[in-house]
């Protein structure tokens, strides 16, 4: 049979239950982890060697399988008894997280087993009565009653409490007082009428729809005072495109965007944008120097944007002139 793979990393408190049990021999045991299925006594032993002389004995724990035709297998930890607590605190100091047969091997002082009793105990102590998974089965004594941490009293409580479904509280329909309140009060009919008009969602109001401006007319607004509308643009521009167009000539640019249409995935370019370039100066440069400039094959145009107020909020707007 071919060799199993590696064991899962085990620590002697978390190790899984063995058929093979732990010989008590005399000295102080060291605890090695997380070997390989195909470590013997006599590989672990030589992996010892640094504290050979001290060794008393070597156990790999064995596992059941509990299956015909399974041989027992190791259960990837064993123990070495050495002669003096200084050499077992050498051999953890030498041997951790050291290679054996291409495991990582874990090795730490073995705990005694009235130590790890009391921790037991402890932890237990520890555990709050009433939470989840303490109260006991109907009949039987609750883990934190055994512990002493509750009464027999506390316990059955908490166990009726947890057998009991609770009941949800029906409100009683408030009646009113005065005759003057039950007129004022409305009827089943009214209410519901009310209730349905909640319901009901209002309907919007339909937005009116904008009149195209006459070709060659100047939109209505103030000029904006640091605005400038860019037109004729290569489809291929972008933001980043447009902002550098001003850049390089000089022009001092707080912002640069393409209009893009409403639909498609991803949005086209309408050929225009605006650019805010700060200021009045700043507008006068780049008229100056970008009006009629070849840019893709195409000499684009740069006019002062104007503000024009929109019928829904009375925000302002940047708009095209009329010329561009």
């Amino acid at each position: 049979m071919s060799e199993a793979p590696s064991a899962a990393p085990v620590t002697e408190n978390g190790a899984t239950p063995v058929t093979q049990e732990k010989q008590e021999v005399p000295g102080f045991k060291v605890f090695a982890g997380n070997l390989a299925y195909s470590t013997t006594e006599e590989g672990l032993k030589t992996f010892f060697a640094p504290v050979q002389s001290d060794i008393l004995s070597v156990q790999v724990i064995i596992r059941n399988s509990g299956r015909e035709n399974v041989p027992p297998r190791s259960a990837g930890y064993g123990f070495v008894a050495l002669s003096t607590a200084e050499a077992a605190q050498k051999a953890v100091e030498a041997l951790d997280k050291k290679e054996l047969d291409g495991r990582q091997v874990i090795v730490e002082v073995a705990k005694p087993s009235e130590q790890k009793e009391k921790e037991k105990k402890e932890k237990k102590a520890k555990r709050k009565p009433g939470r989840r998974g303490s109260k006991a089965v109907p009949g039987e004594v609750s883990e934190a009653e055994a512990n002493g941490d509750a009464t027999k009293a506390e316990a059955a409580a908490g166990t009726d409490e947890a057998a009991k479904p609770k009941k949800k509280k029906k409100k009683a329909a408030k009646k009113p007082k005065t005759e003057a309140a039950a007129a004022a009060a409305p009827t089943e009919g009214e209410a519901s009428a009310t209730t349905e008009a909640k319901k009901t969602p209002r309907p919007r109001k339909p937005k009116t729809p904008r009149v195209p401006r006459p070709a060659g007319e100047d939109p209505v607004g103030e000029q904006s005072k640091s605005m400038l509308f860019v037109a004729n643009l290569g489809f291929n521009i972008d933001d980043a495109g447009l902002s550098a167009l001003f850049t390089d000539a000089g022009i001092k640019v707080v912002s640069a965007r393409i209009v893009r249409r409403r639909w498609g995935q991803p949005r086209k370019s309408k050929g225009y944008g605006f650019v805010d370039v700060g200021g009045e100066e700043e507008q006068k440069k780049a008229i100056e120097a970008l009006t009629g400039k070849d840019v893709g094959g195409r000499a684009i145009a740069v006019k002062i944007a104007v503000n024009t107020p929109r019928d829904d909020d009375d925000e302002e707007k940047p708009t095209a002139p009329a010329t561009a």
